[in-house]
């Protein structure tokens, strides 16, 4: 079922939860019905986030939802999210969730798999690495990347379009932030993610994939491509080039004052790579259906995409694309609508109460950061694709309703950059191809695994090229 019909069902429901007071300190919250061995495993596949709402709306803001042998308490809502954004570093840990992905790394300091003080220290050295001034300053080299890319589409090709933008999405990240391309190691990157995170981060698949020669073999390759980089770095001090976010780690320290160690900077090497292979990558697919599917909206970004190509000399400037109005409306409206963290996994590590009930240490939680962006309260008519929402003097404007890098400590330290390099690649595509999705009602289908996806089911066709 698509995410628009899915709504329109659920928009008909009450606006308001039911009220939580019903719940008591030590008592469960409510368990959604779900299937024998699986749980709500199934429901949860498909578009998970308009599950969750209905979930929402039936049972409030506390509920729990059973995945196989897996049991989650999920918190929903503009307090949970006031709770994620203001006190969960305090009460909730990552380790438990990211530390196996860590150690398969090589290193017990991967900074997703972090808290408390040494999960600050690193985002503090890796901030102006991962900062939307590295794109900005490099933005004409984005769109050349982009354009290297497409360079062999023709006329009448069909493609799918999340595992094609997958690889230019990668490849410019490698650049932009390791100064280093990552060409044929794209499938070894891809199976070690994709294979940690089914594994260690959501715990459905079993870890004896861990020892399979297919997965032995990525990890080996990718090591070998984050030791190569390493060594570059060593080899080519950022004298006479833009310095990246590995020169920043190369030359940084921990919270101790002591250079990172060998491993630590191995695994920090692949994360350039990781950042957007699955989130800018599934966003930036995400935000070509709705331009192409959404009424009024190709010709508006159109317009404009023409516009700033034309008056920046065929590329793109950044005073062009601080300009582009409607282009930003539809990536922060693609944010909205299609968020690819729809929720922030944790697990308990302090005792605590919300929503009438008390979470204990070892409990997994899931923060459903995403799920106000679809309550009518702070955004008006959620089922519409509104590129205007957003710039519109008059709408409520709620803190923490609008959270699609998730909140608080562990926000996306990418977001800024992520929004823009959505921007410049889709400008991109759209000032060379004209594009058509298989058919004027298509509704793309929202895949969970390993983050909401349009998996390879979403294709376009290019009708013709535009421009060279």
């Amino acid at each position: 079922m698509s995410r628009t019909i899915t709504m329109d069902i659920q928009m008909n429901q009450t606006a308001n939860p039911p009220a939580a007071a019903a719940g008591k300190a030590g008592g469960k919250p409510p368990l959604a019905p779900g299937l024998p061995v699986l749980g709500n495993a199934l429901s949860m596949r498909i578009d998970p986030l308009a599950y969750l709402l209905g979930l929402y709306r039936e049972h409030g803001p506390v509920f729990r939802v059973r995945l196989l042998s897996r049991e989650y308490t999920i918190m929903a809502g503009l307090d949970a999210n006031r709770f994620l954004a203001r006190e969960a570093g305090e009460y909730l840990g990552s380790v438990e969730l990211f530390g196996g992905f860590a150690r398969e790394l090589g290193s017990e300091a991967f900074m997703v798999a972090l808290d408390g003080v040494p999960h600050r220290h690193q985002r503090k050295v890796q901030r102006r690495g991962y900062g939307r001034e590295i794109l900005l300053g490099r933005i004409g080299e984005v769109v050349d990347l982009t354009r290297t890319s497409t360079r062999d589409w023709k006329e009448g090709t069909t493609f799918a379009v999340f595992p094609t933008v997958q690889r230019i999405i990668t490849e410019q990240l490698g650049i932009l932030l390791a100064s280093q391309p990552c060409g044929d190691y794209f499938e070894s990157l891809w199976t070690l993610l994709n294979t940690n995170m089914k594994v260690h981060v959501m715990k459905t698949h079993p870890k004896f994939m861990l020892r399979l020669p297919a997965y032995t073999r990525a990890r080996a390759r990718a090591m070998e491509l984050a030791r190569n980089v390493l060594a570059w770095h060593r080899a080519h001090p950022p004298t006479d080039r833009p310095a990246d976010l590995l020169d920043d780690l190369v030359a940084g320290v921990d919270e101790n004052g002591q250079p990172y160690s060998e491993p630590t900077l191995i695994a920090a090497t692949l994360g350039p790579y990781f950042a957007g292979m699955d989130t800018v990558a599934s966003t930036a697919s995400f935000m070509l259906y709705a331009i192409l599917h959404y009424p009024g909206v190709l010709g508006r970004v159109q317009a404009e995409v023409d516009a700033a190509f034309a008056a920046s000399g065929g590329t793109l400037t950044v005073e062009a694309l601080k300009g582009m109005s409607a282009l930003h409306g539809a990536a922060m409206e693609t944010l909205r609508m299609y968020p690819v963290a729809p929720f922030t996994p944790r697990t308990v590590t302090q005792p605590f109460e919300f929503g009438g009930y008390a979470f204990t240490p070892g409990t997994e939680v899931m923060v459903a950061n995403a799920l106000t962006q679809y309550l009518p309260e702070y955004f008006p008519e959620p089922e519409r694709f509104d590129i205007d929402r957003h710039a519109r003097a008059d709408r409520p404007k709620v803190p923490n309703t609008y959270a699609p890098f998730t909140l608080g400590s562990h926000t996306c330290l990418g977001a800024g950059m992520a929004e823009s390099q959505l921007m410049v690649v889709i400008a991109t595509l759209l000032r060379h191809f004209e594009f058509a999705l298989p058919s004027p009602d298509y509704q793309v289908e929202i895949q969970a695994a390993p983050i909401p996806n349009p998996g390879k089911g979403l294709t376009v066709k290019v009708v013709r090229r535009r421009s060279v």
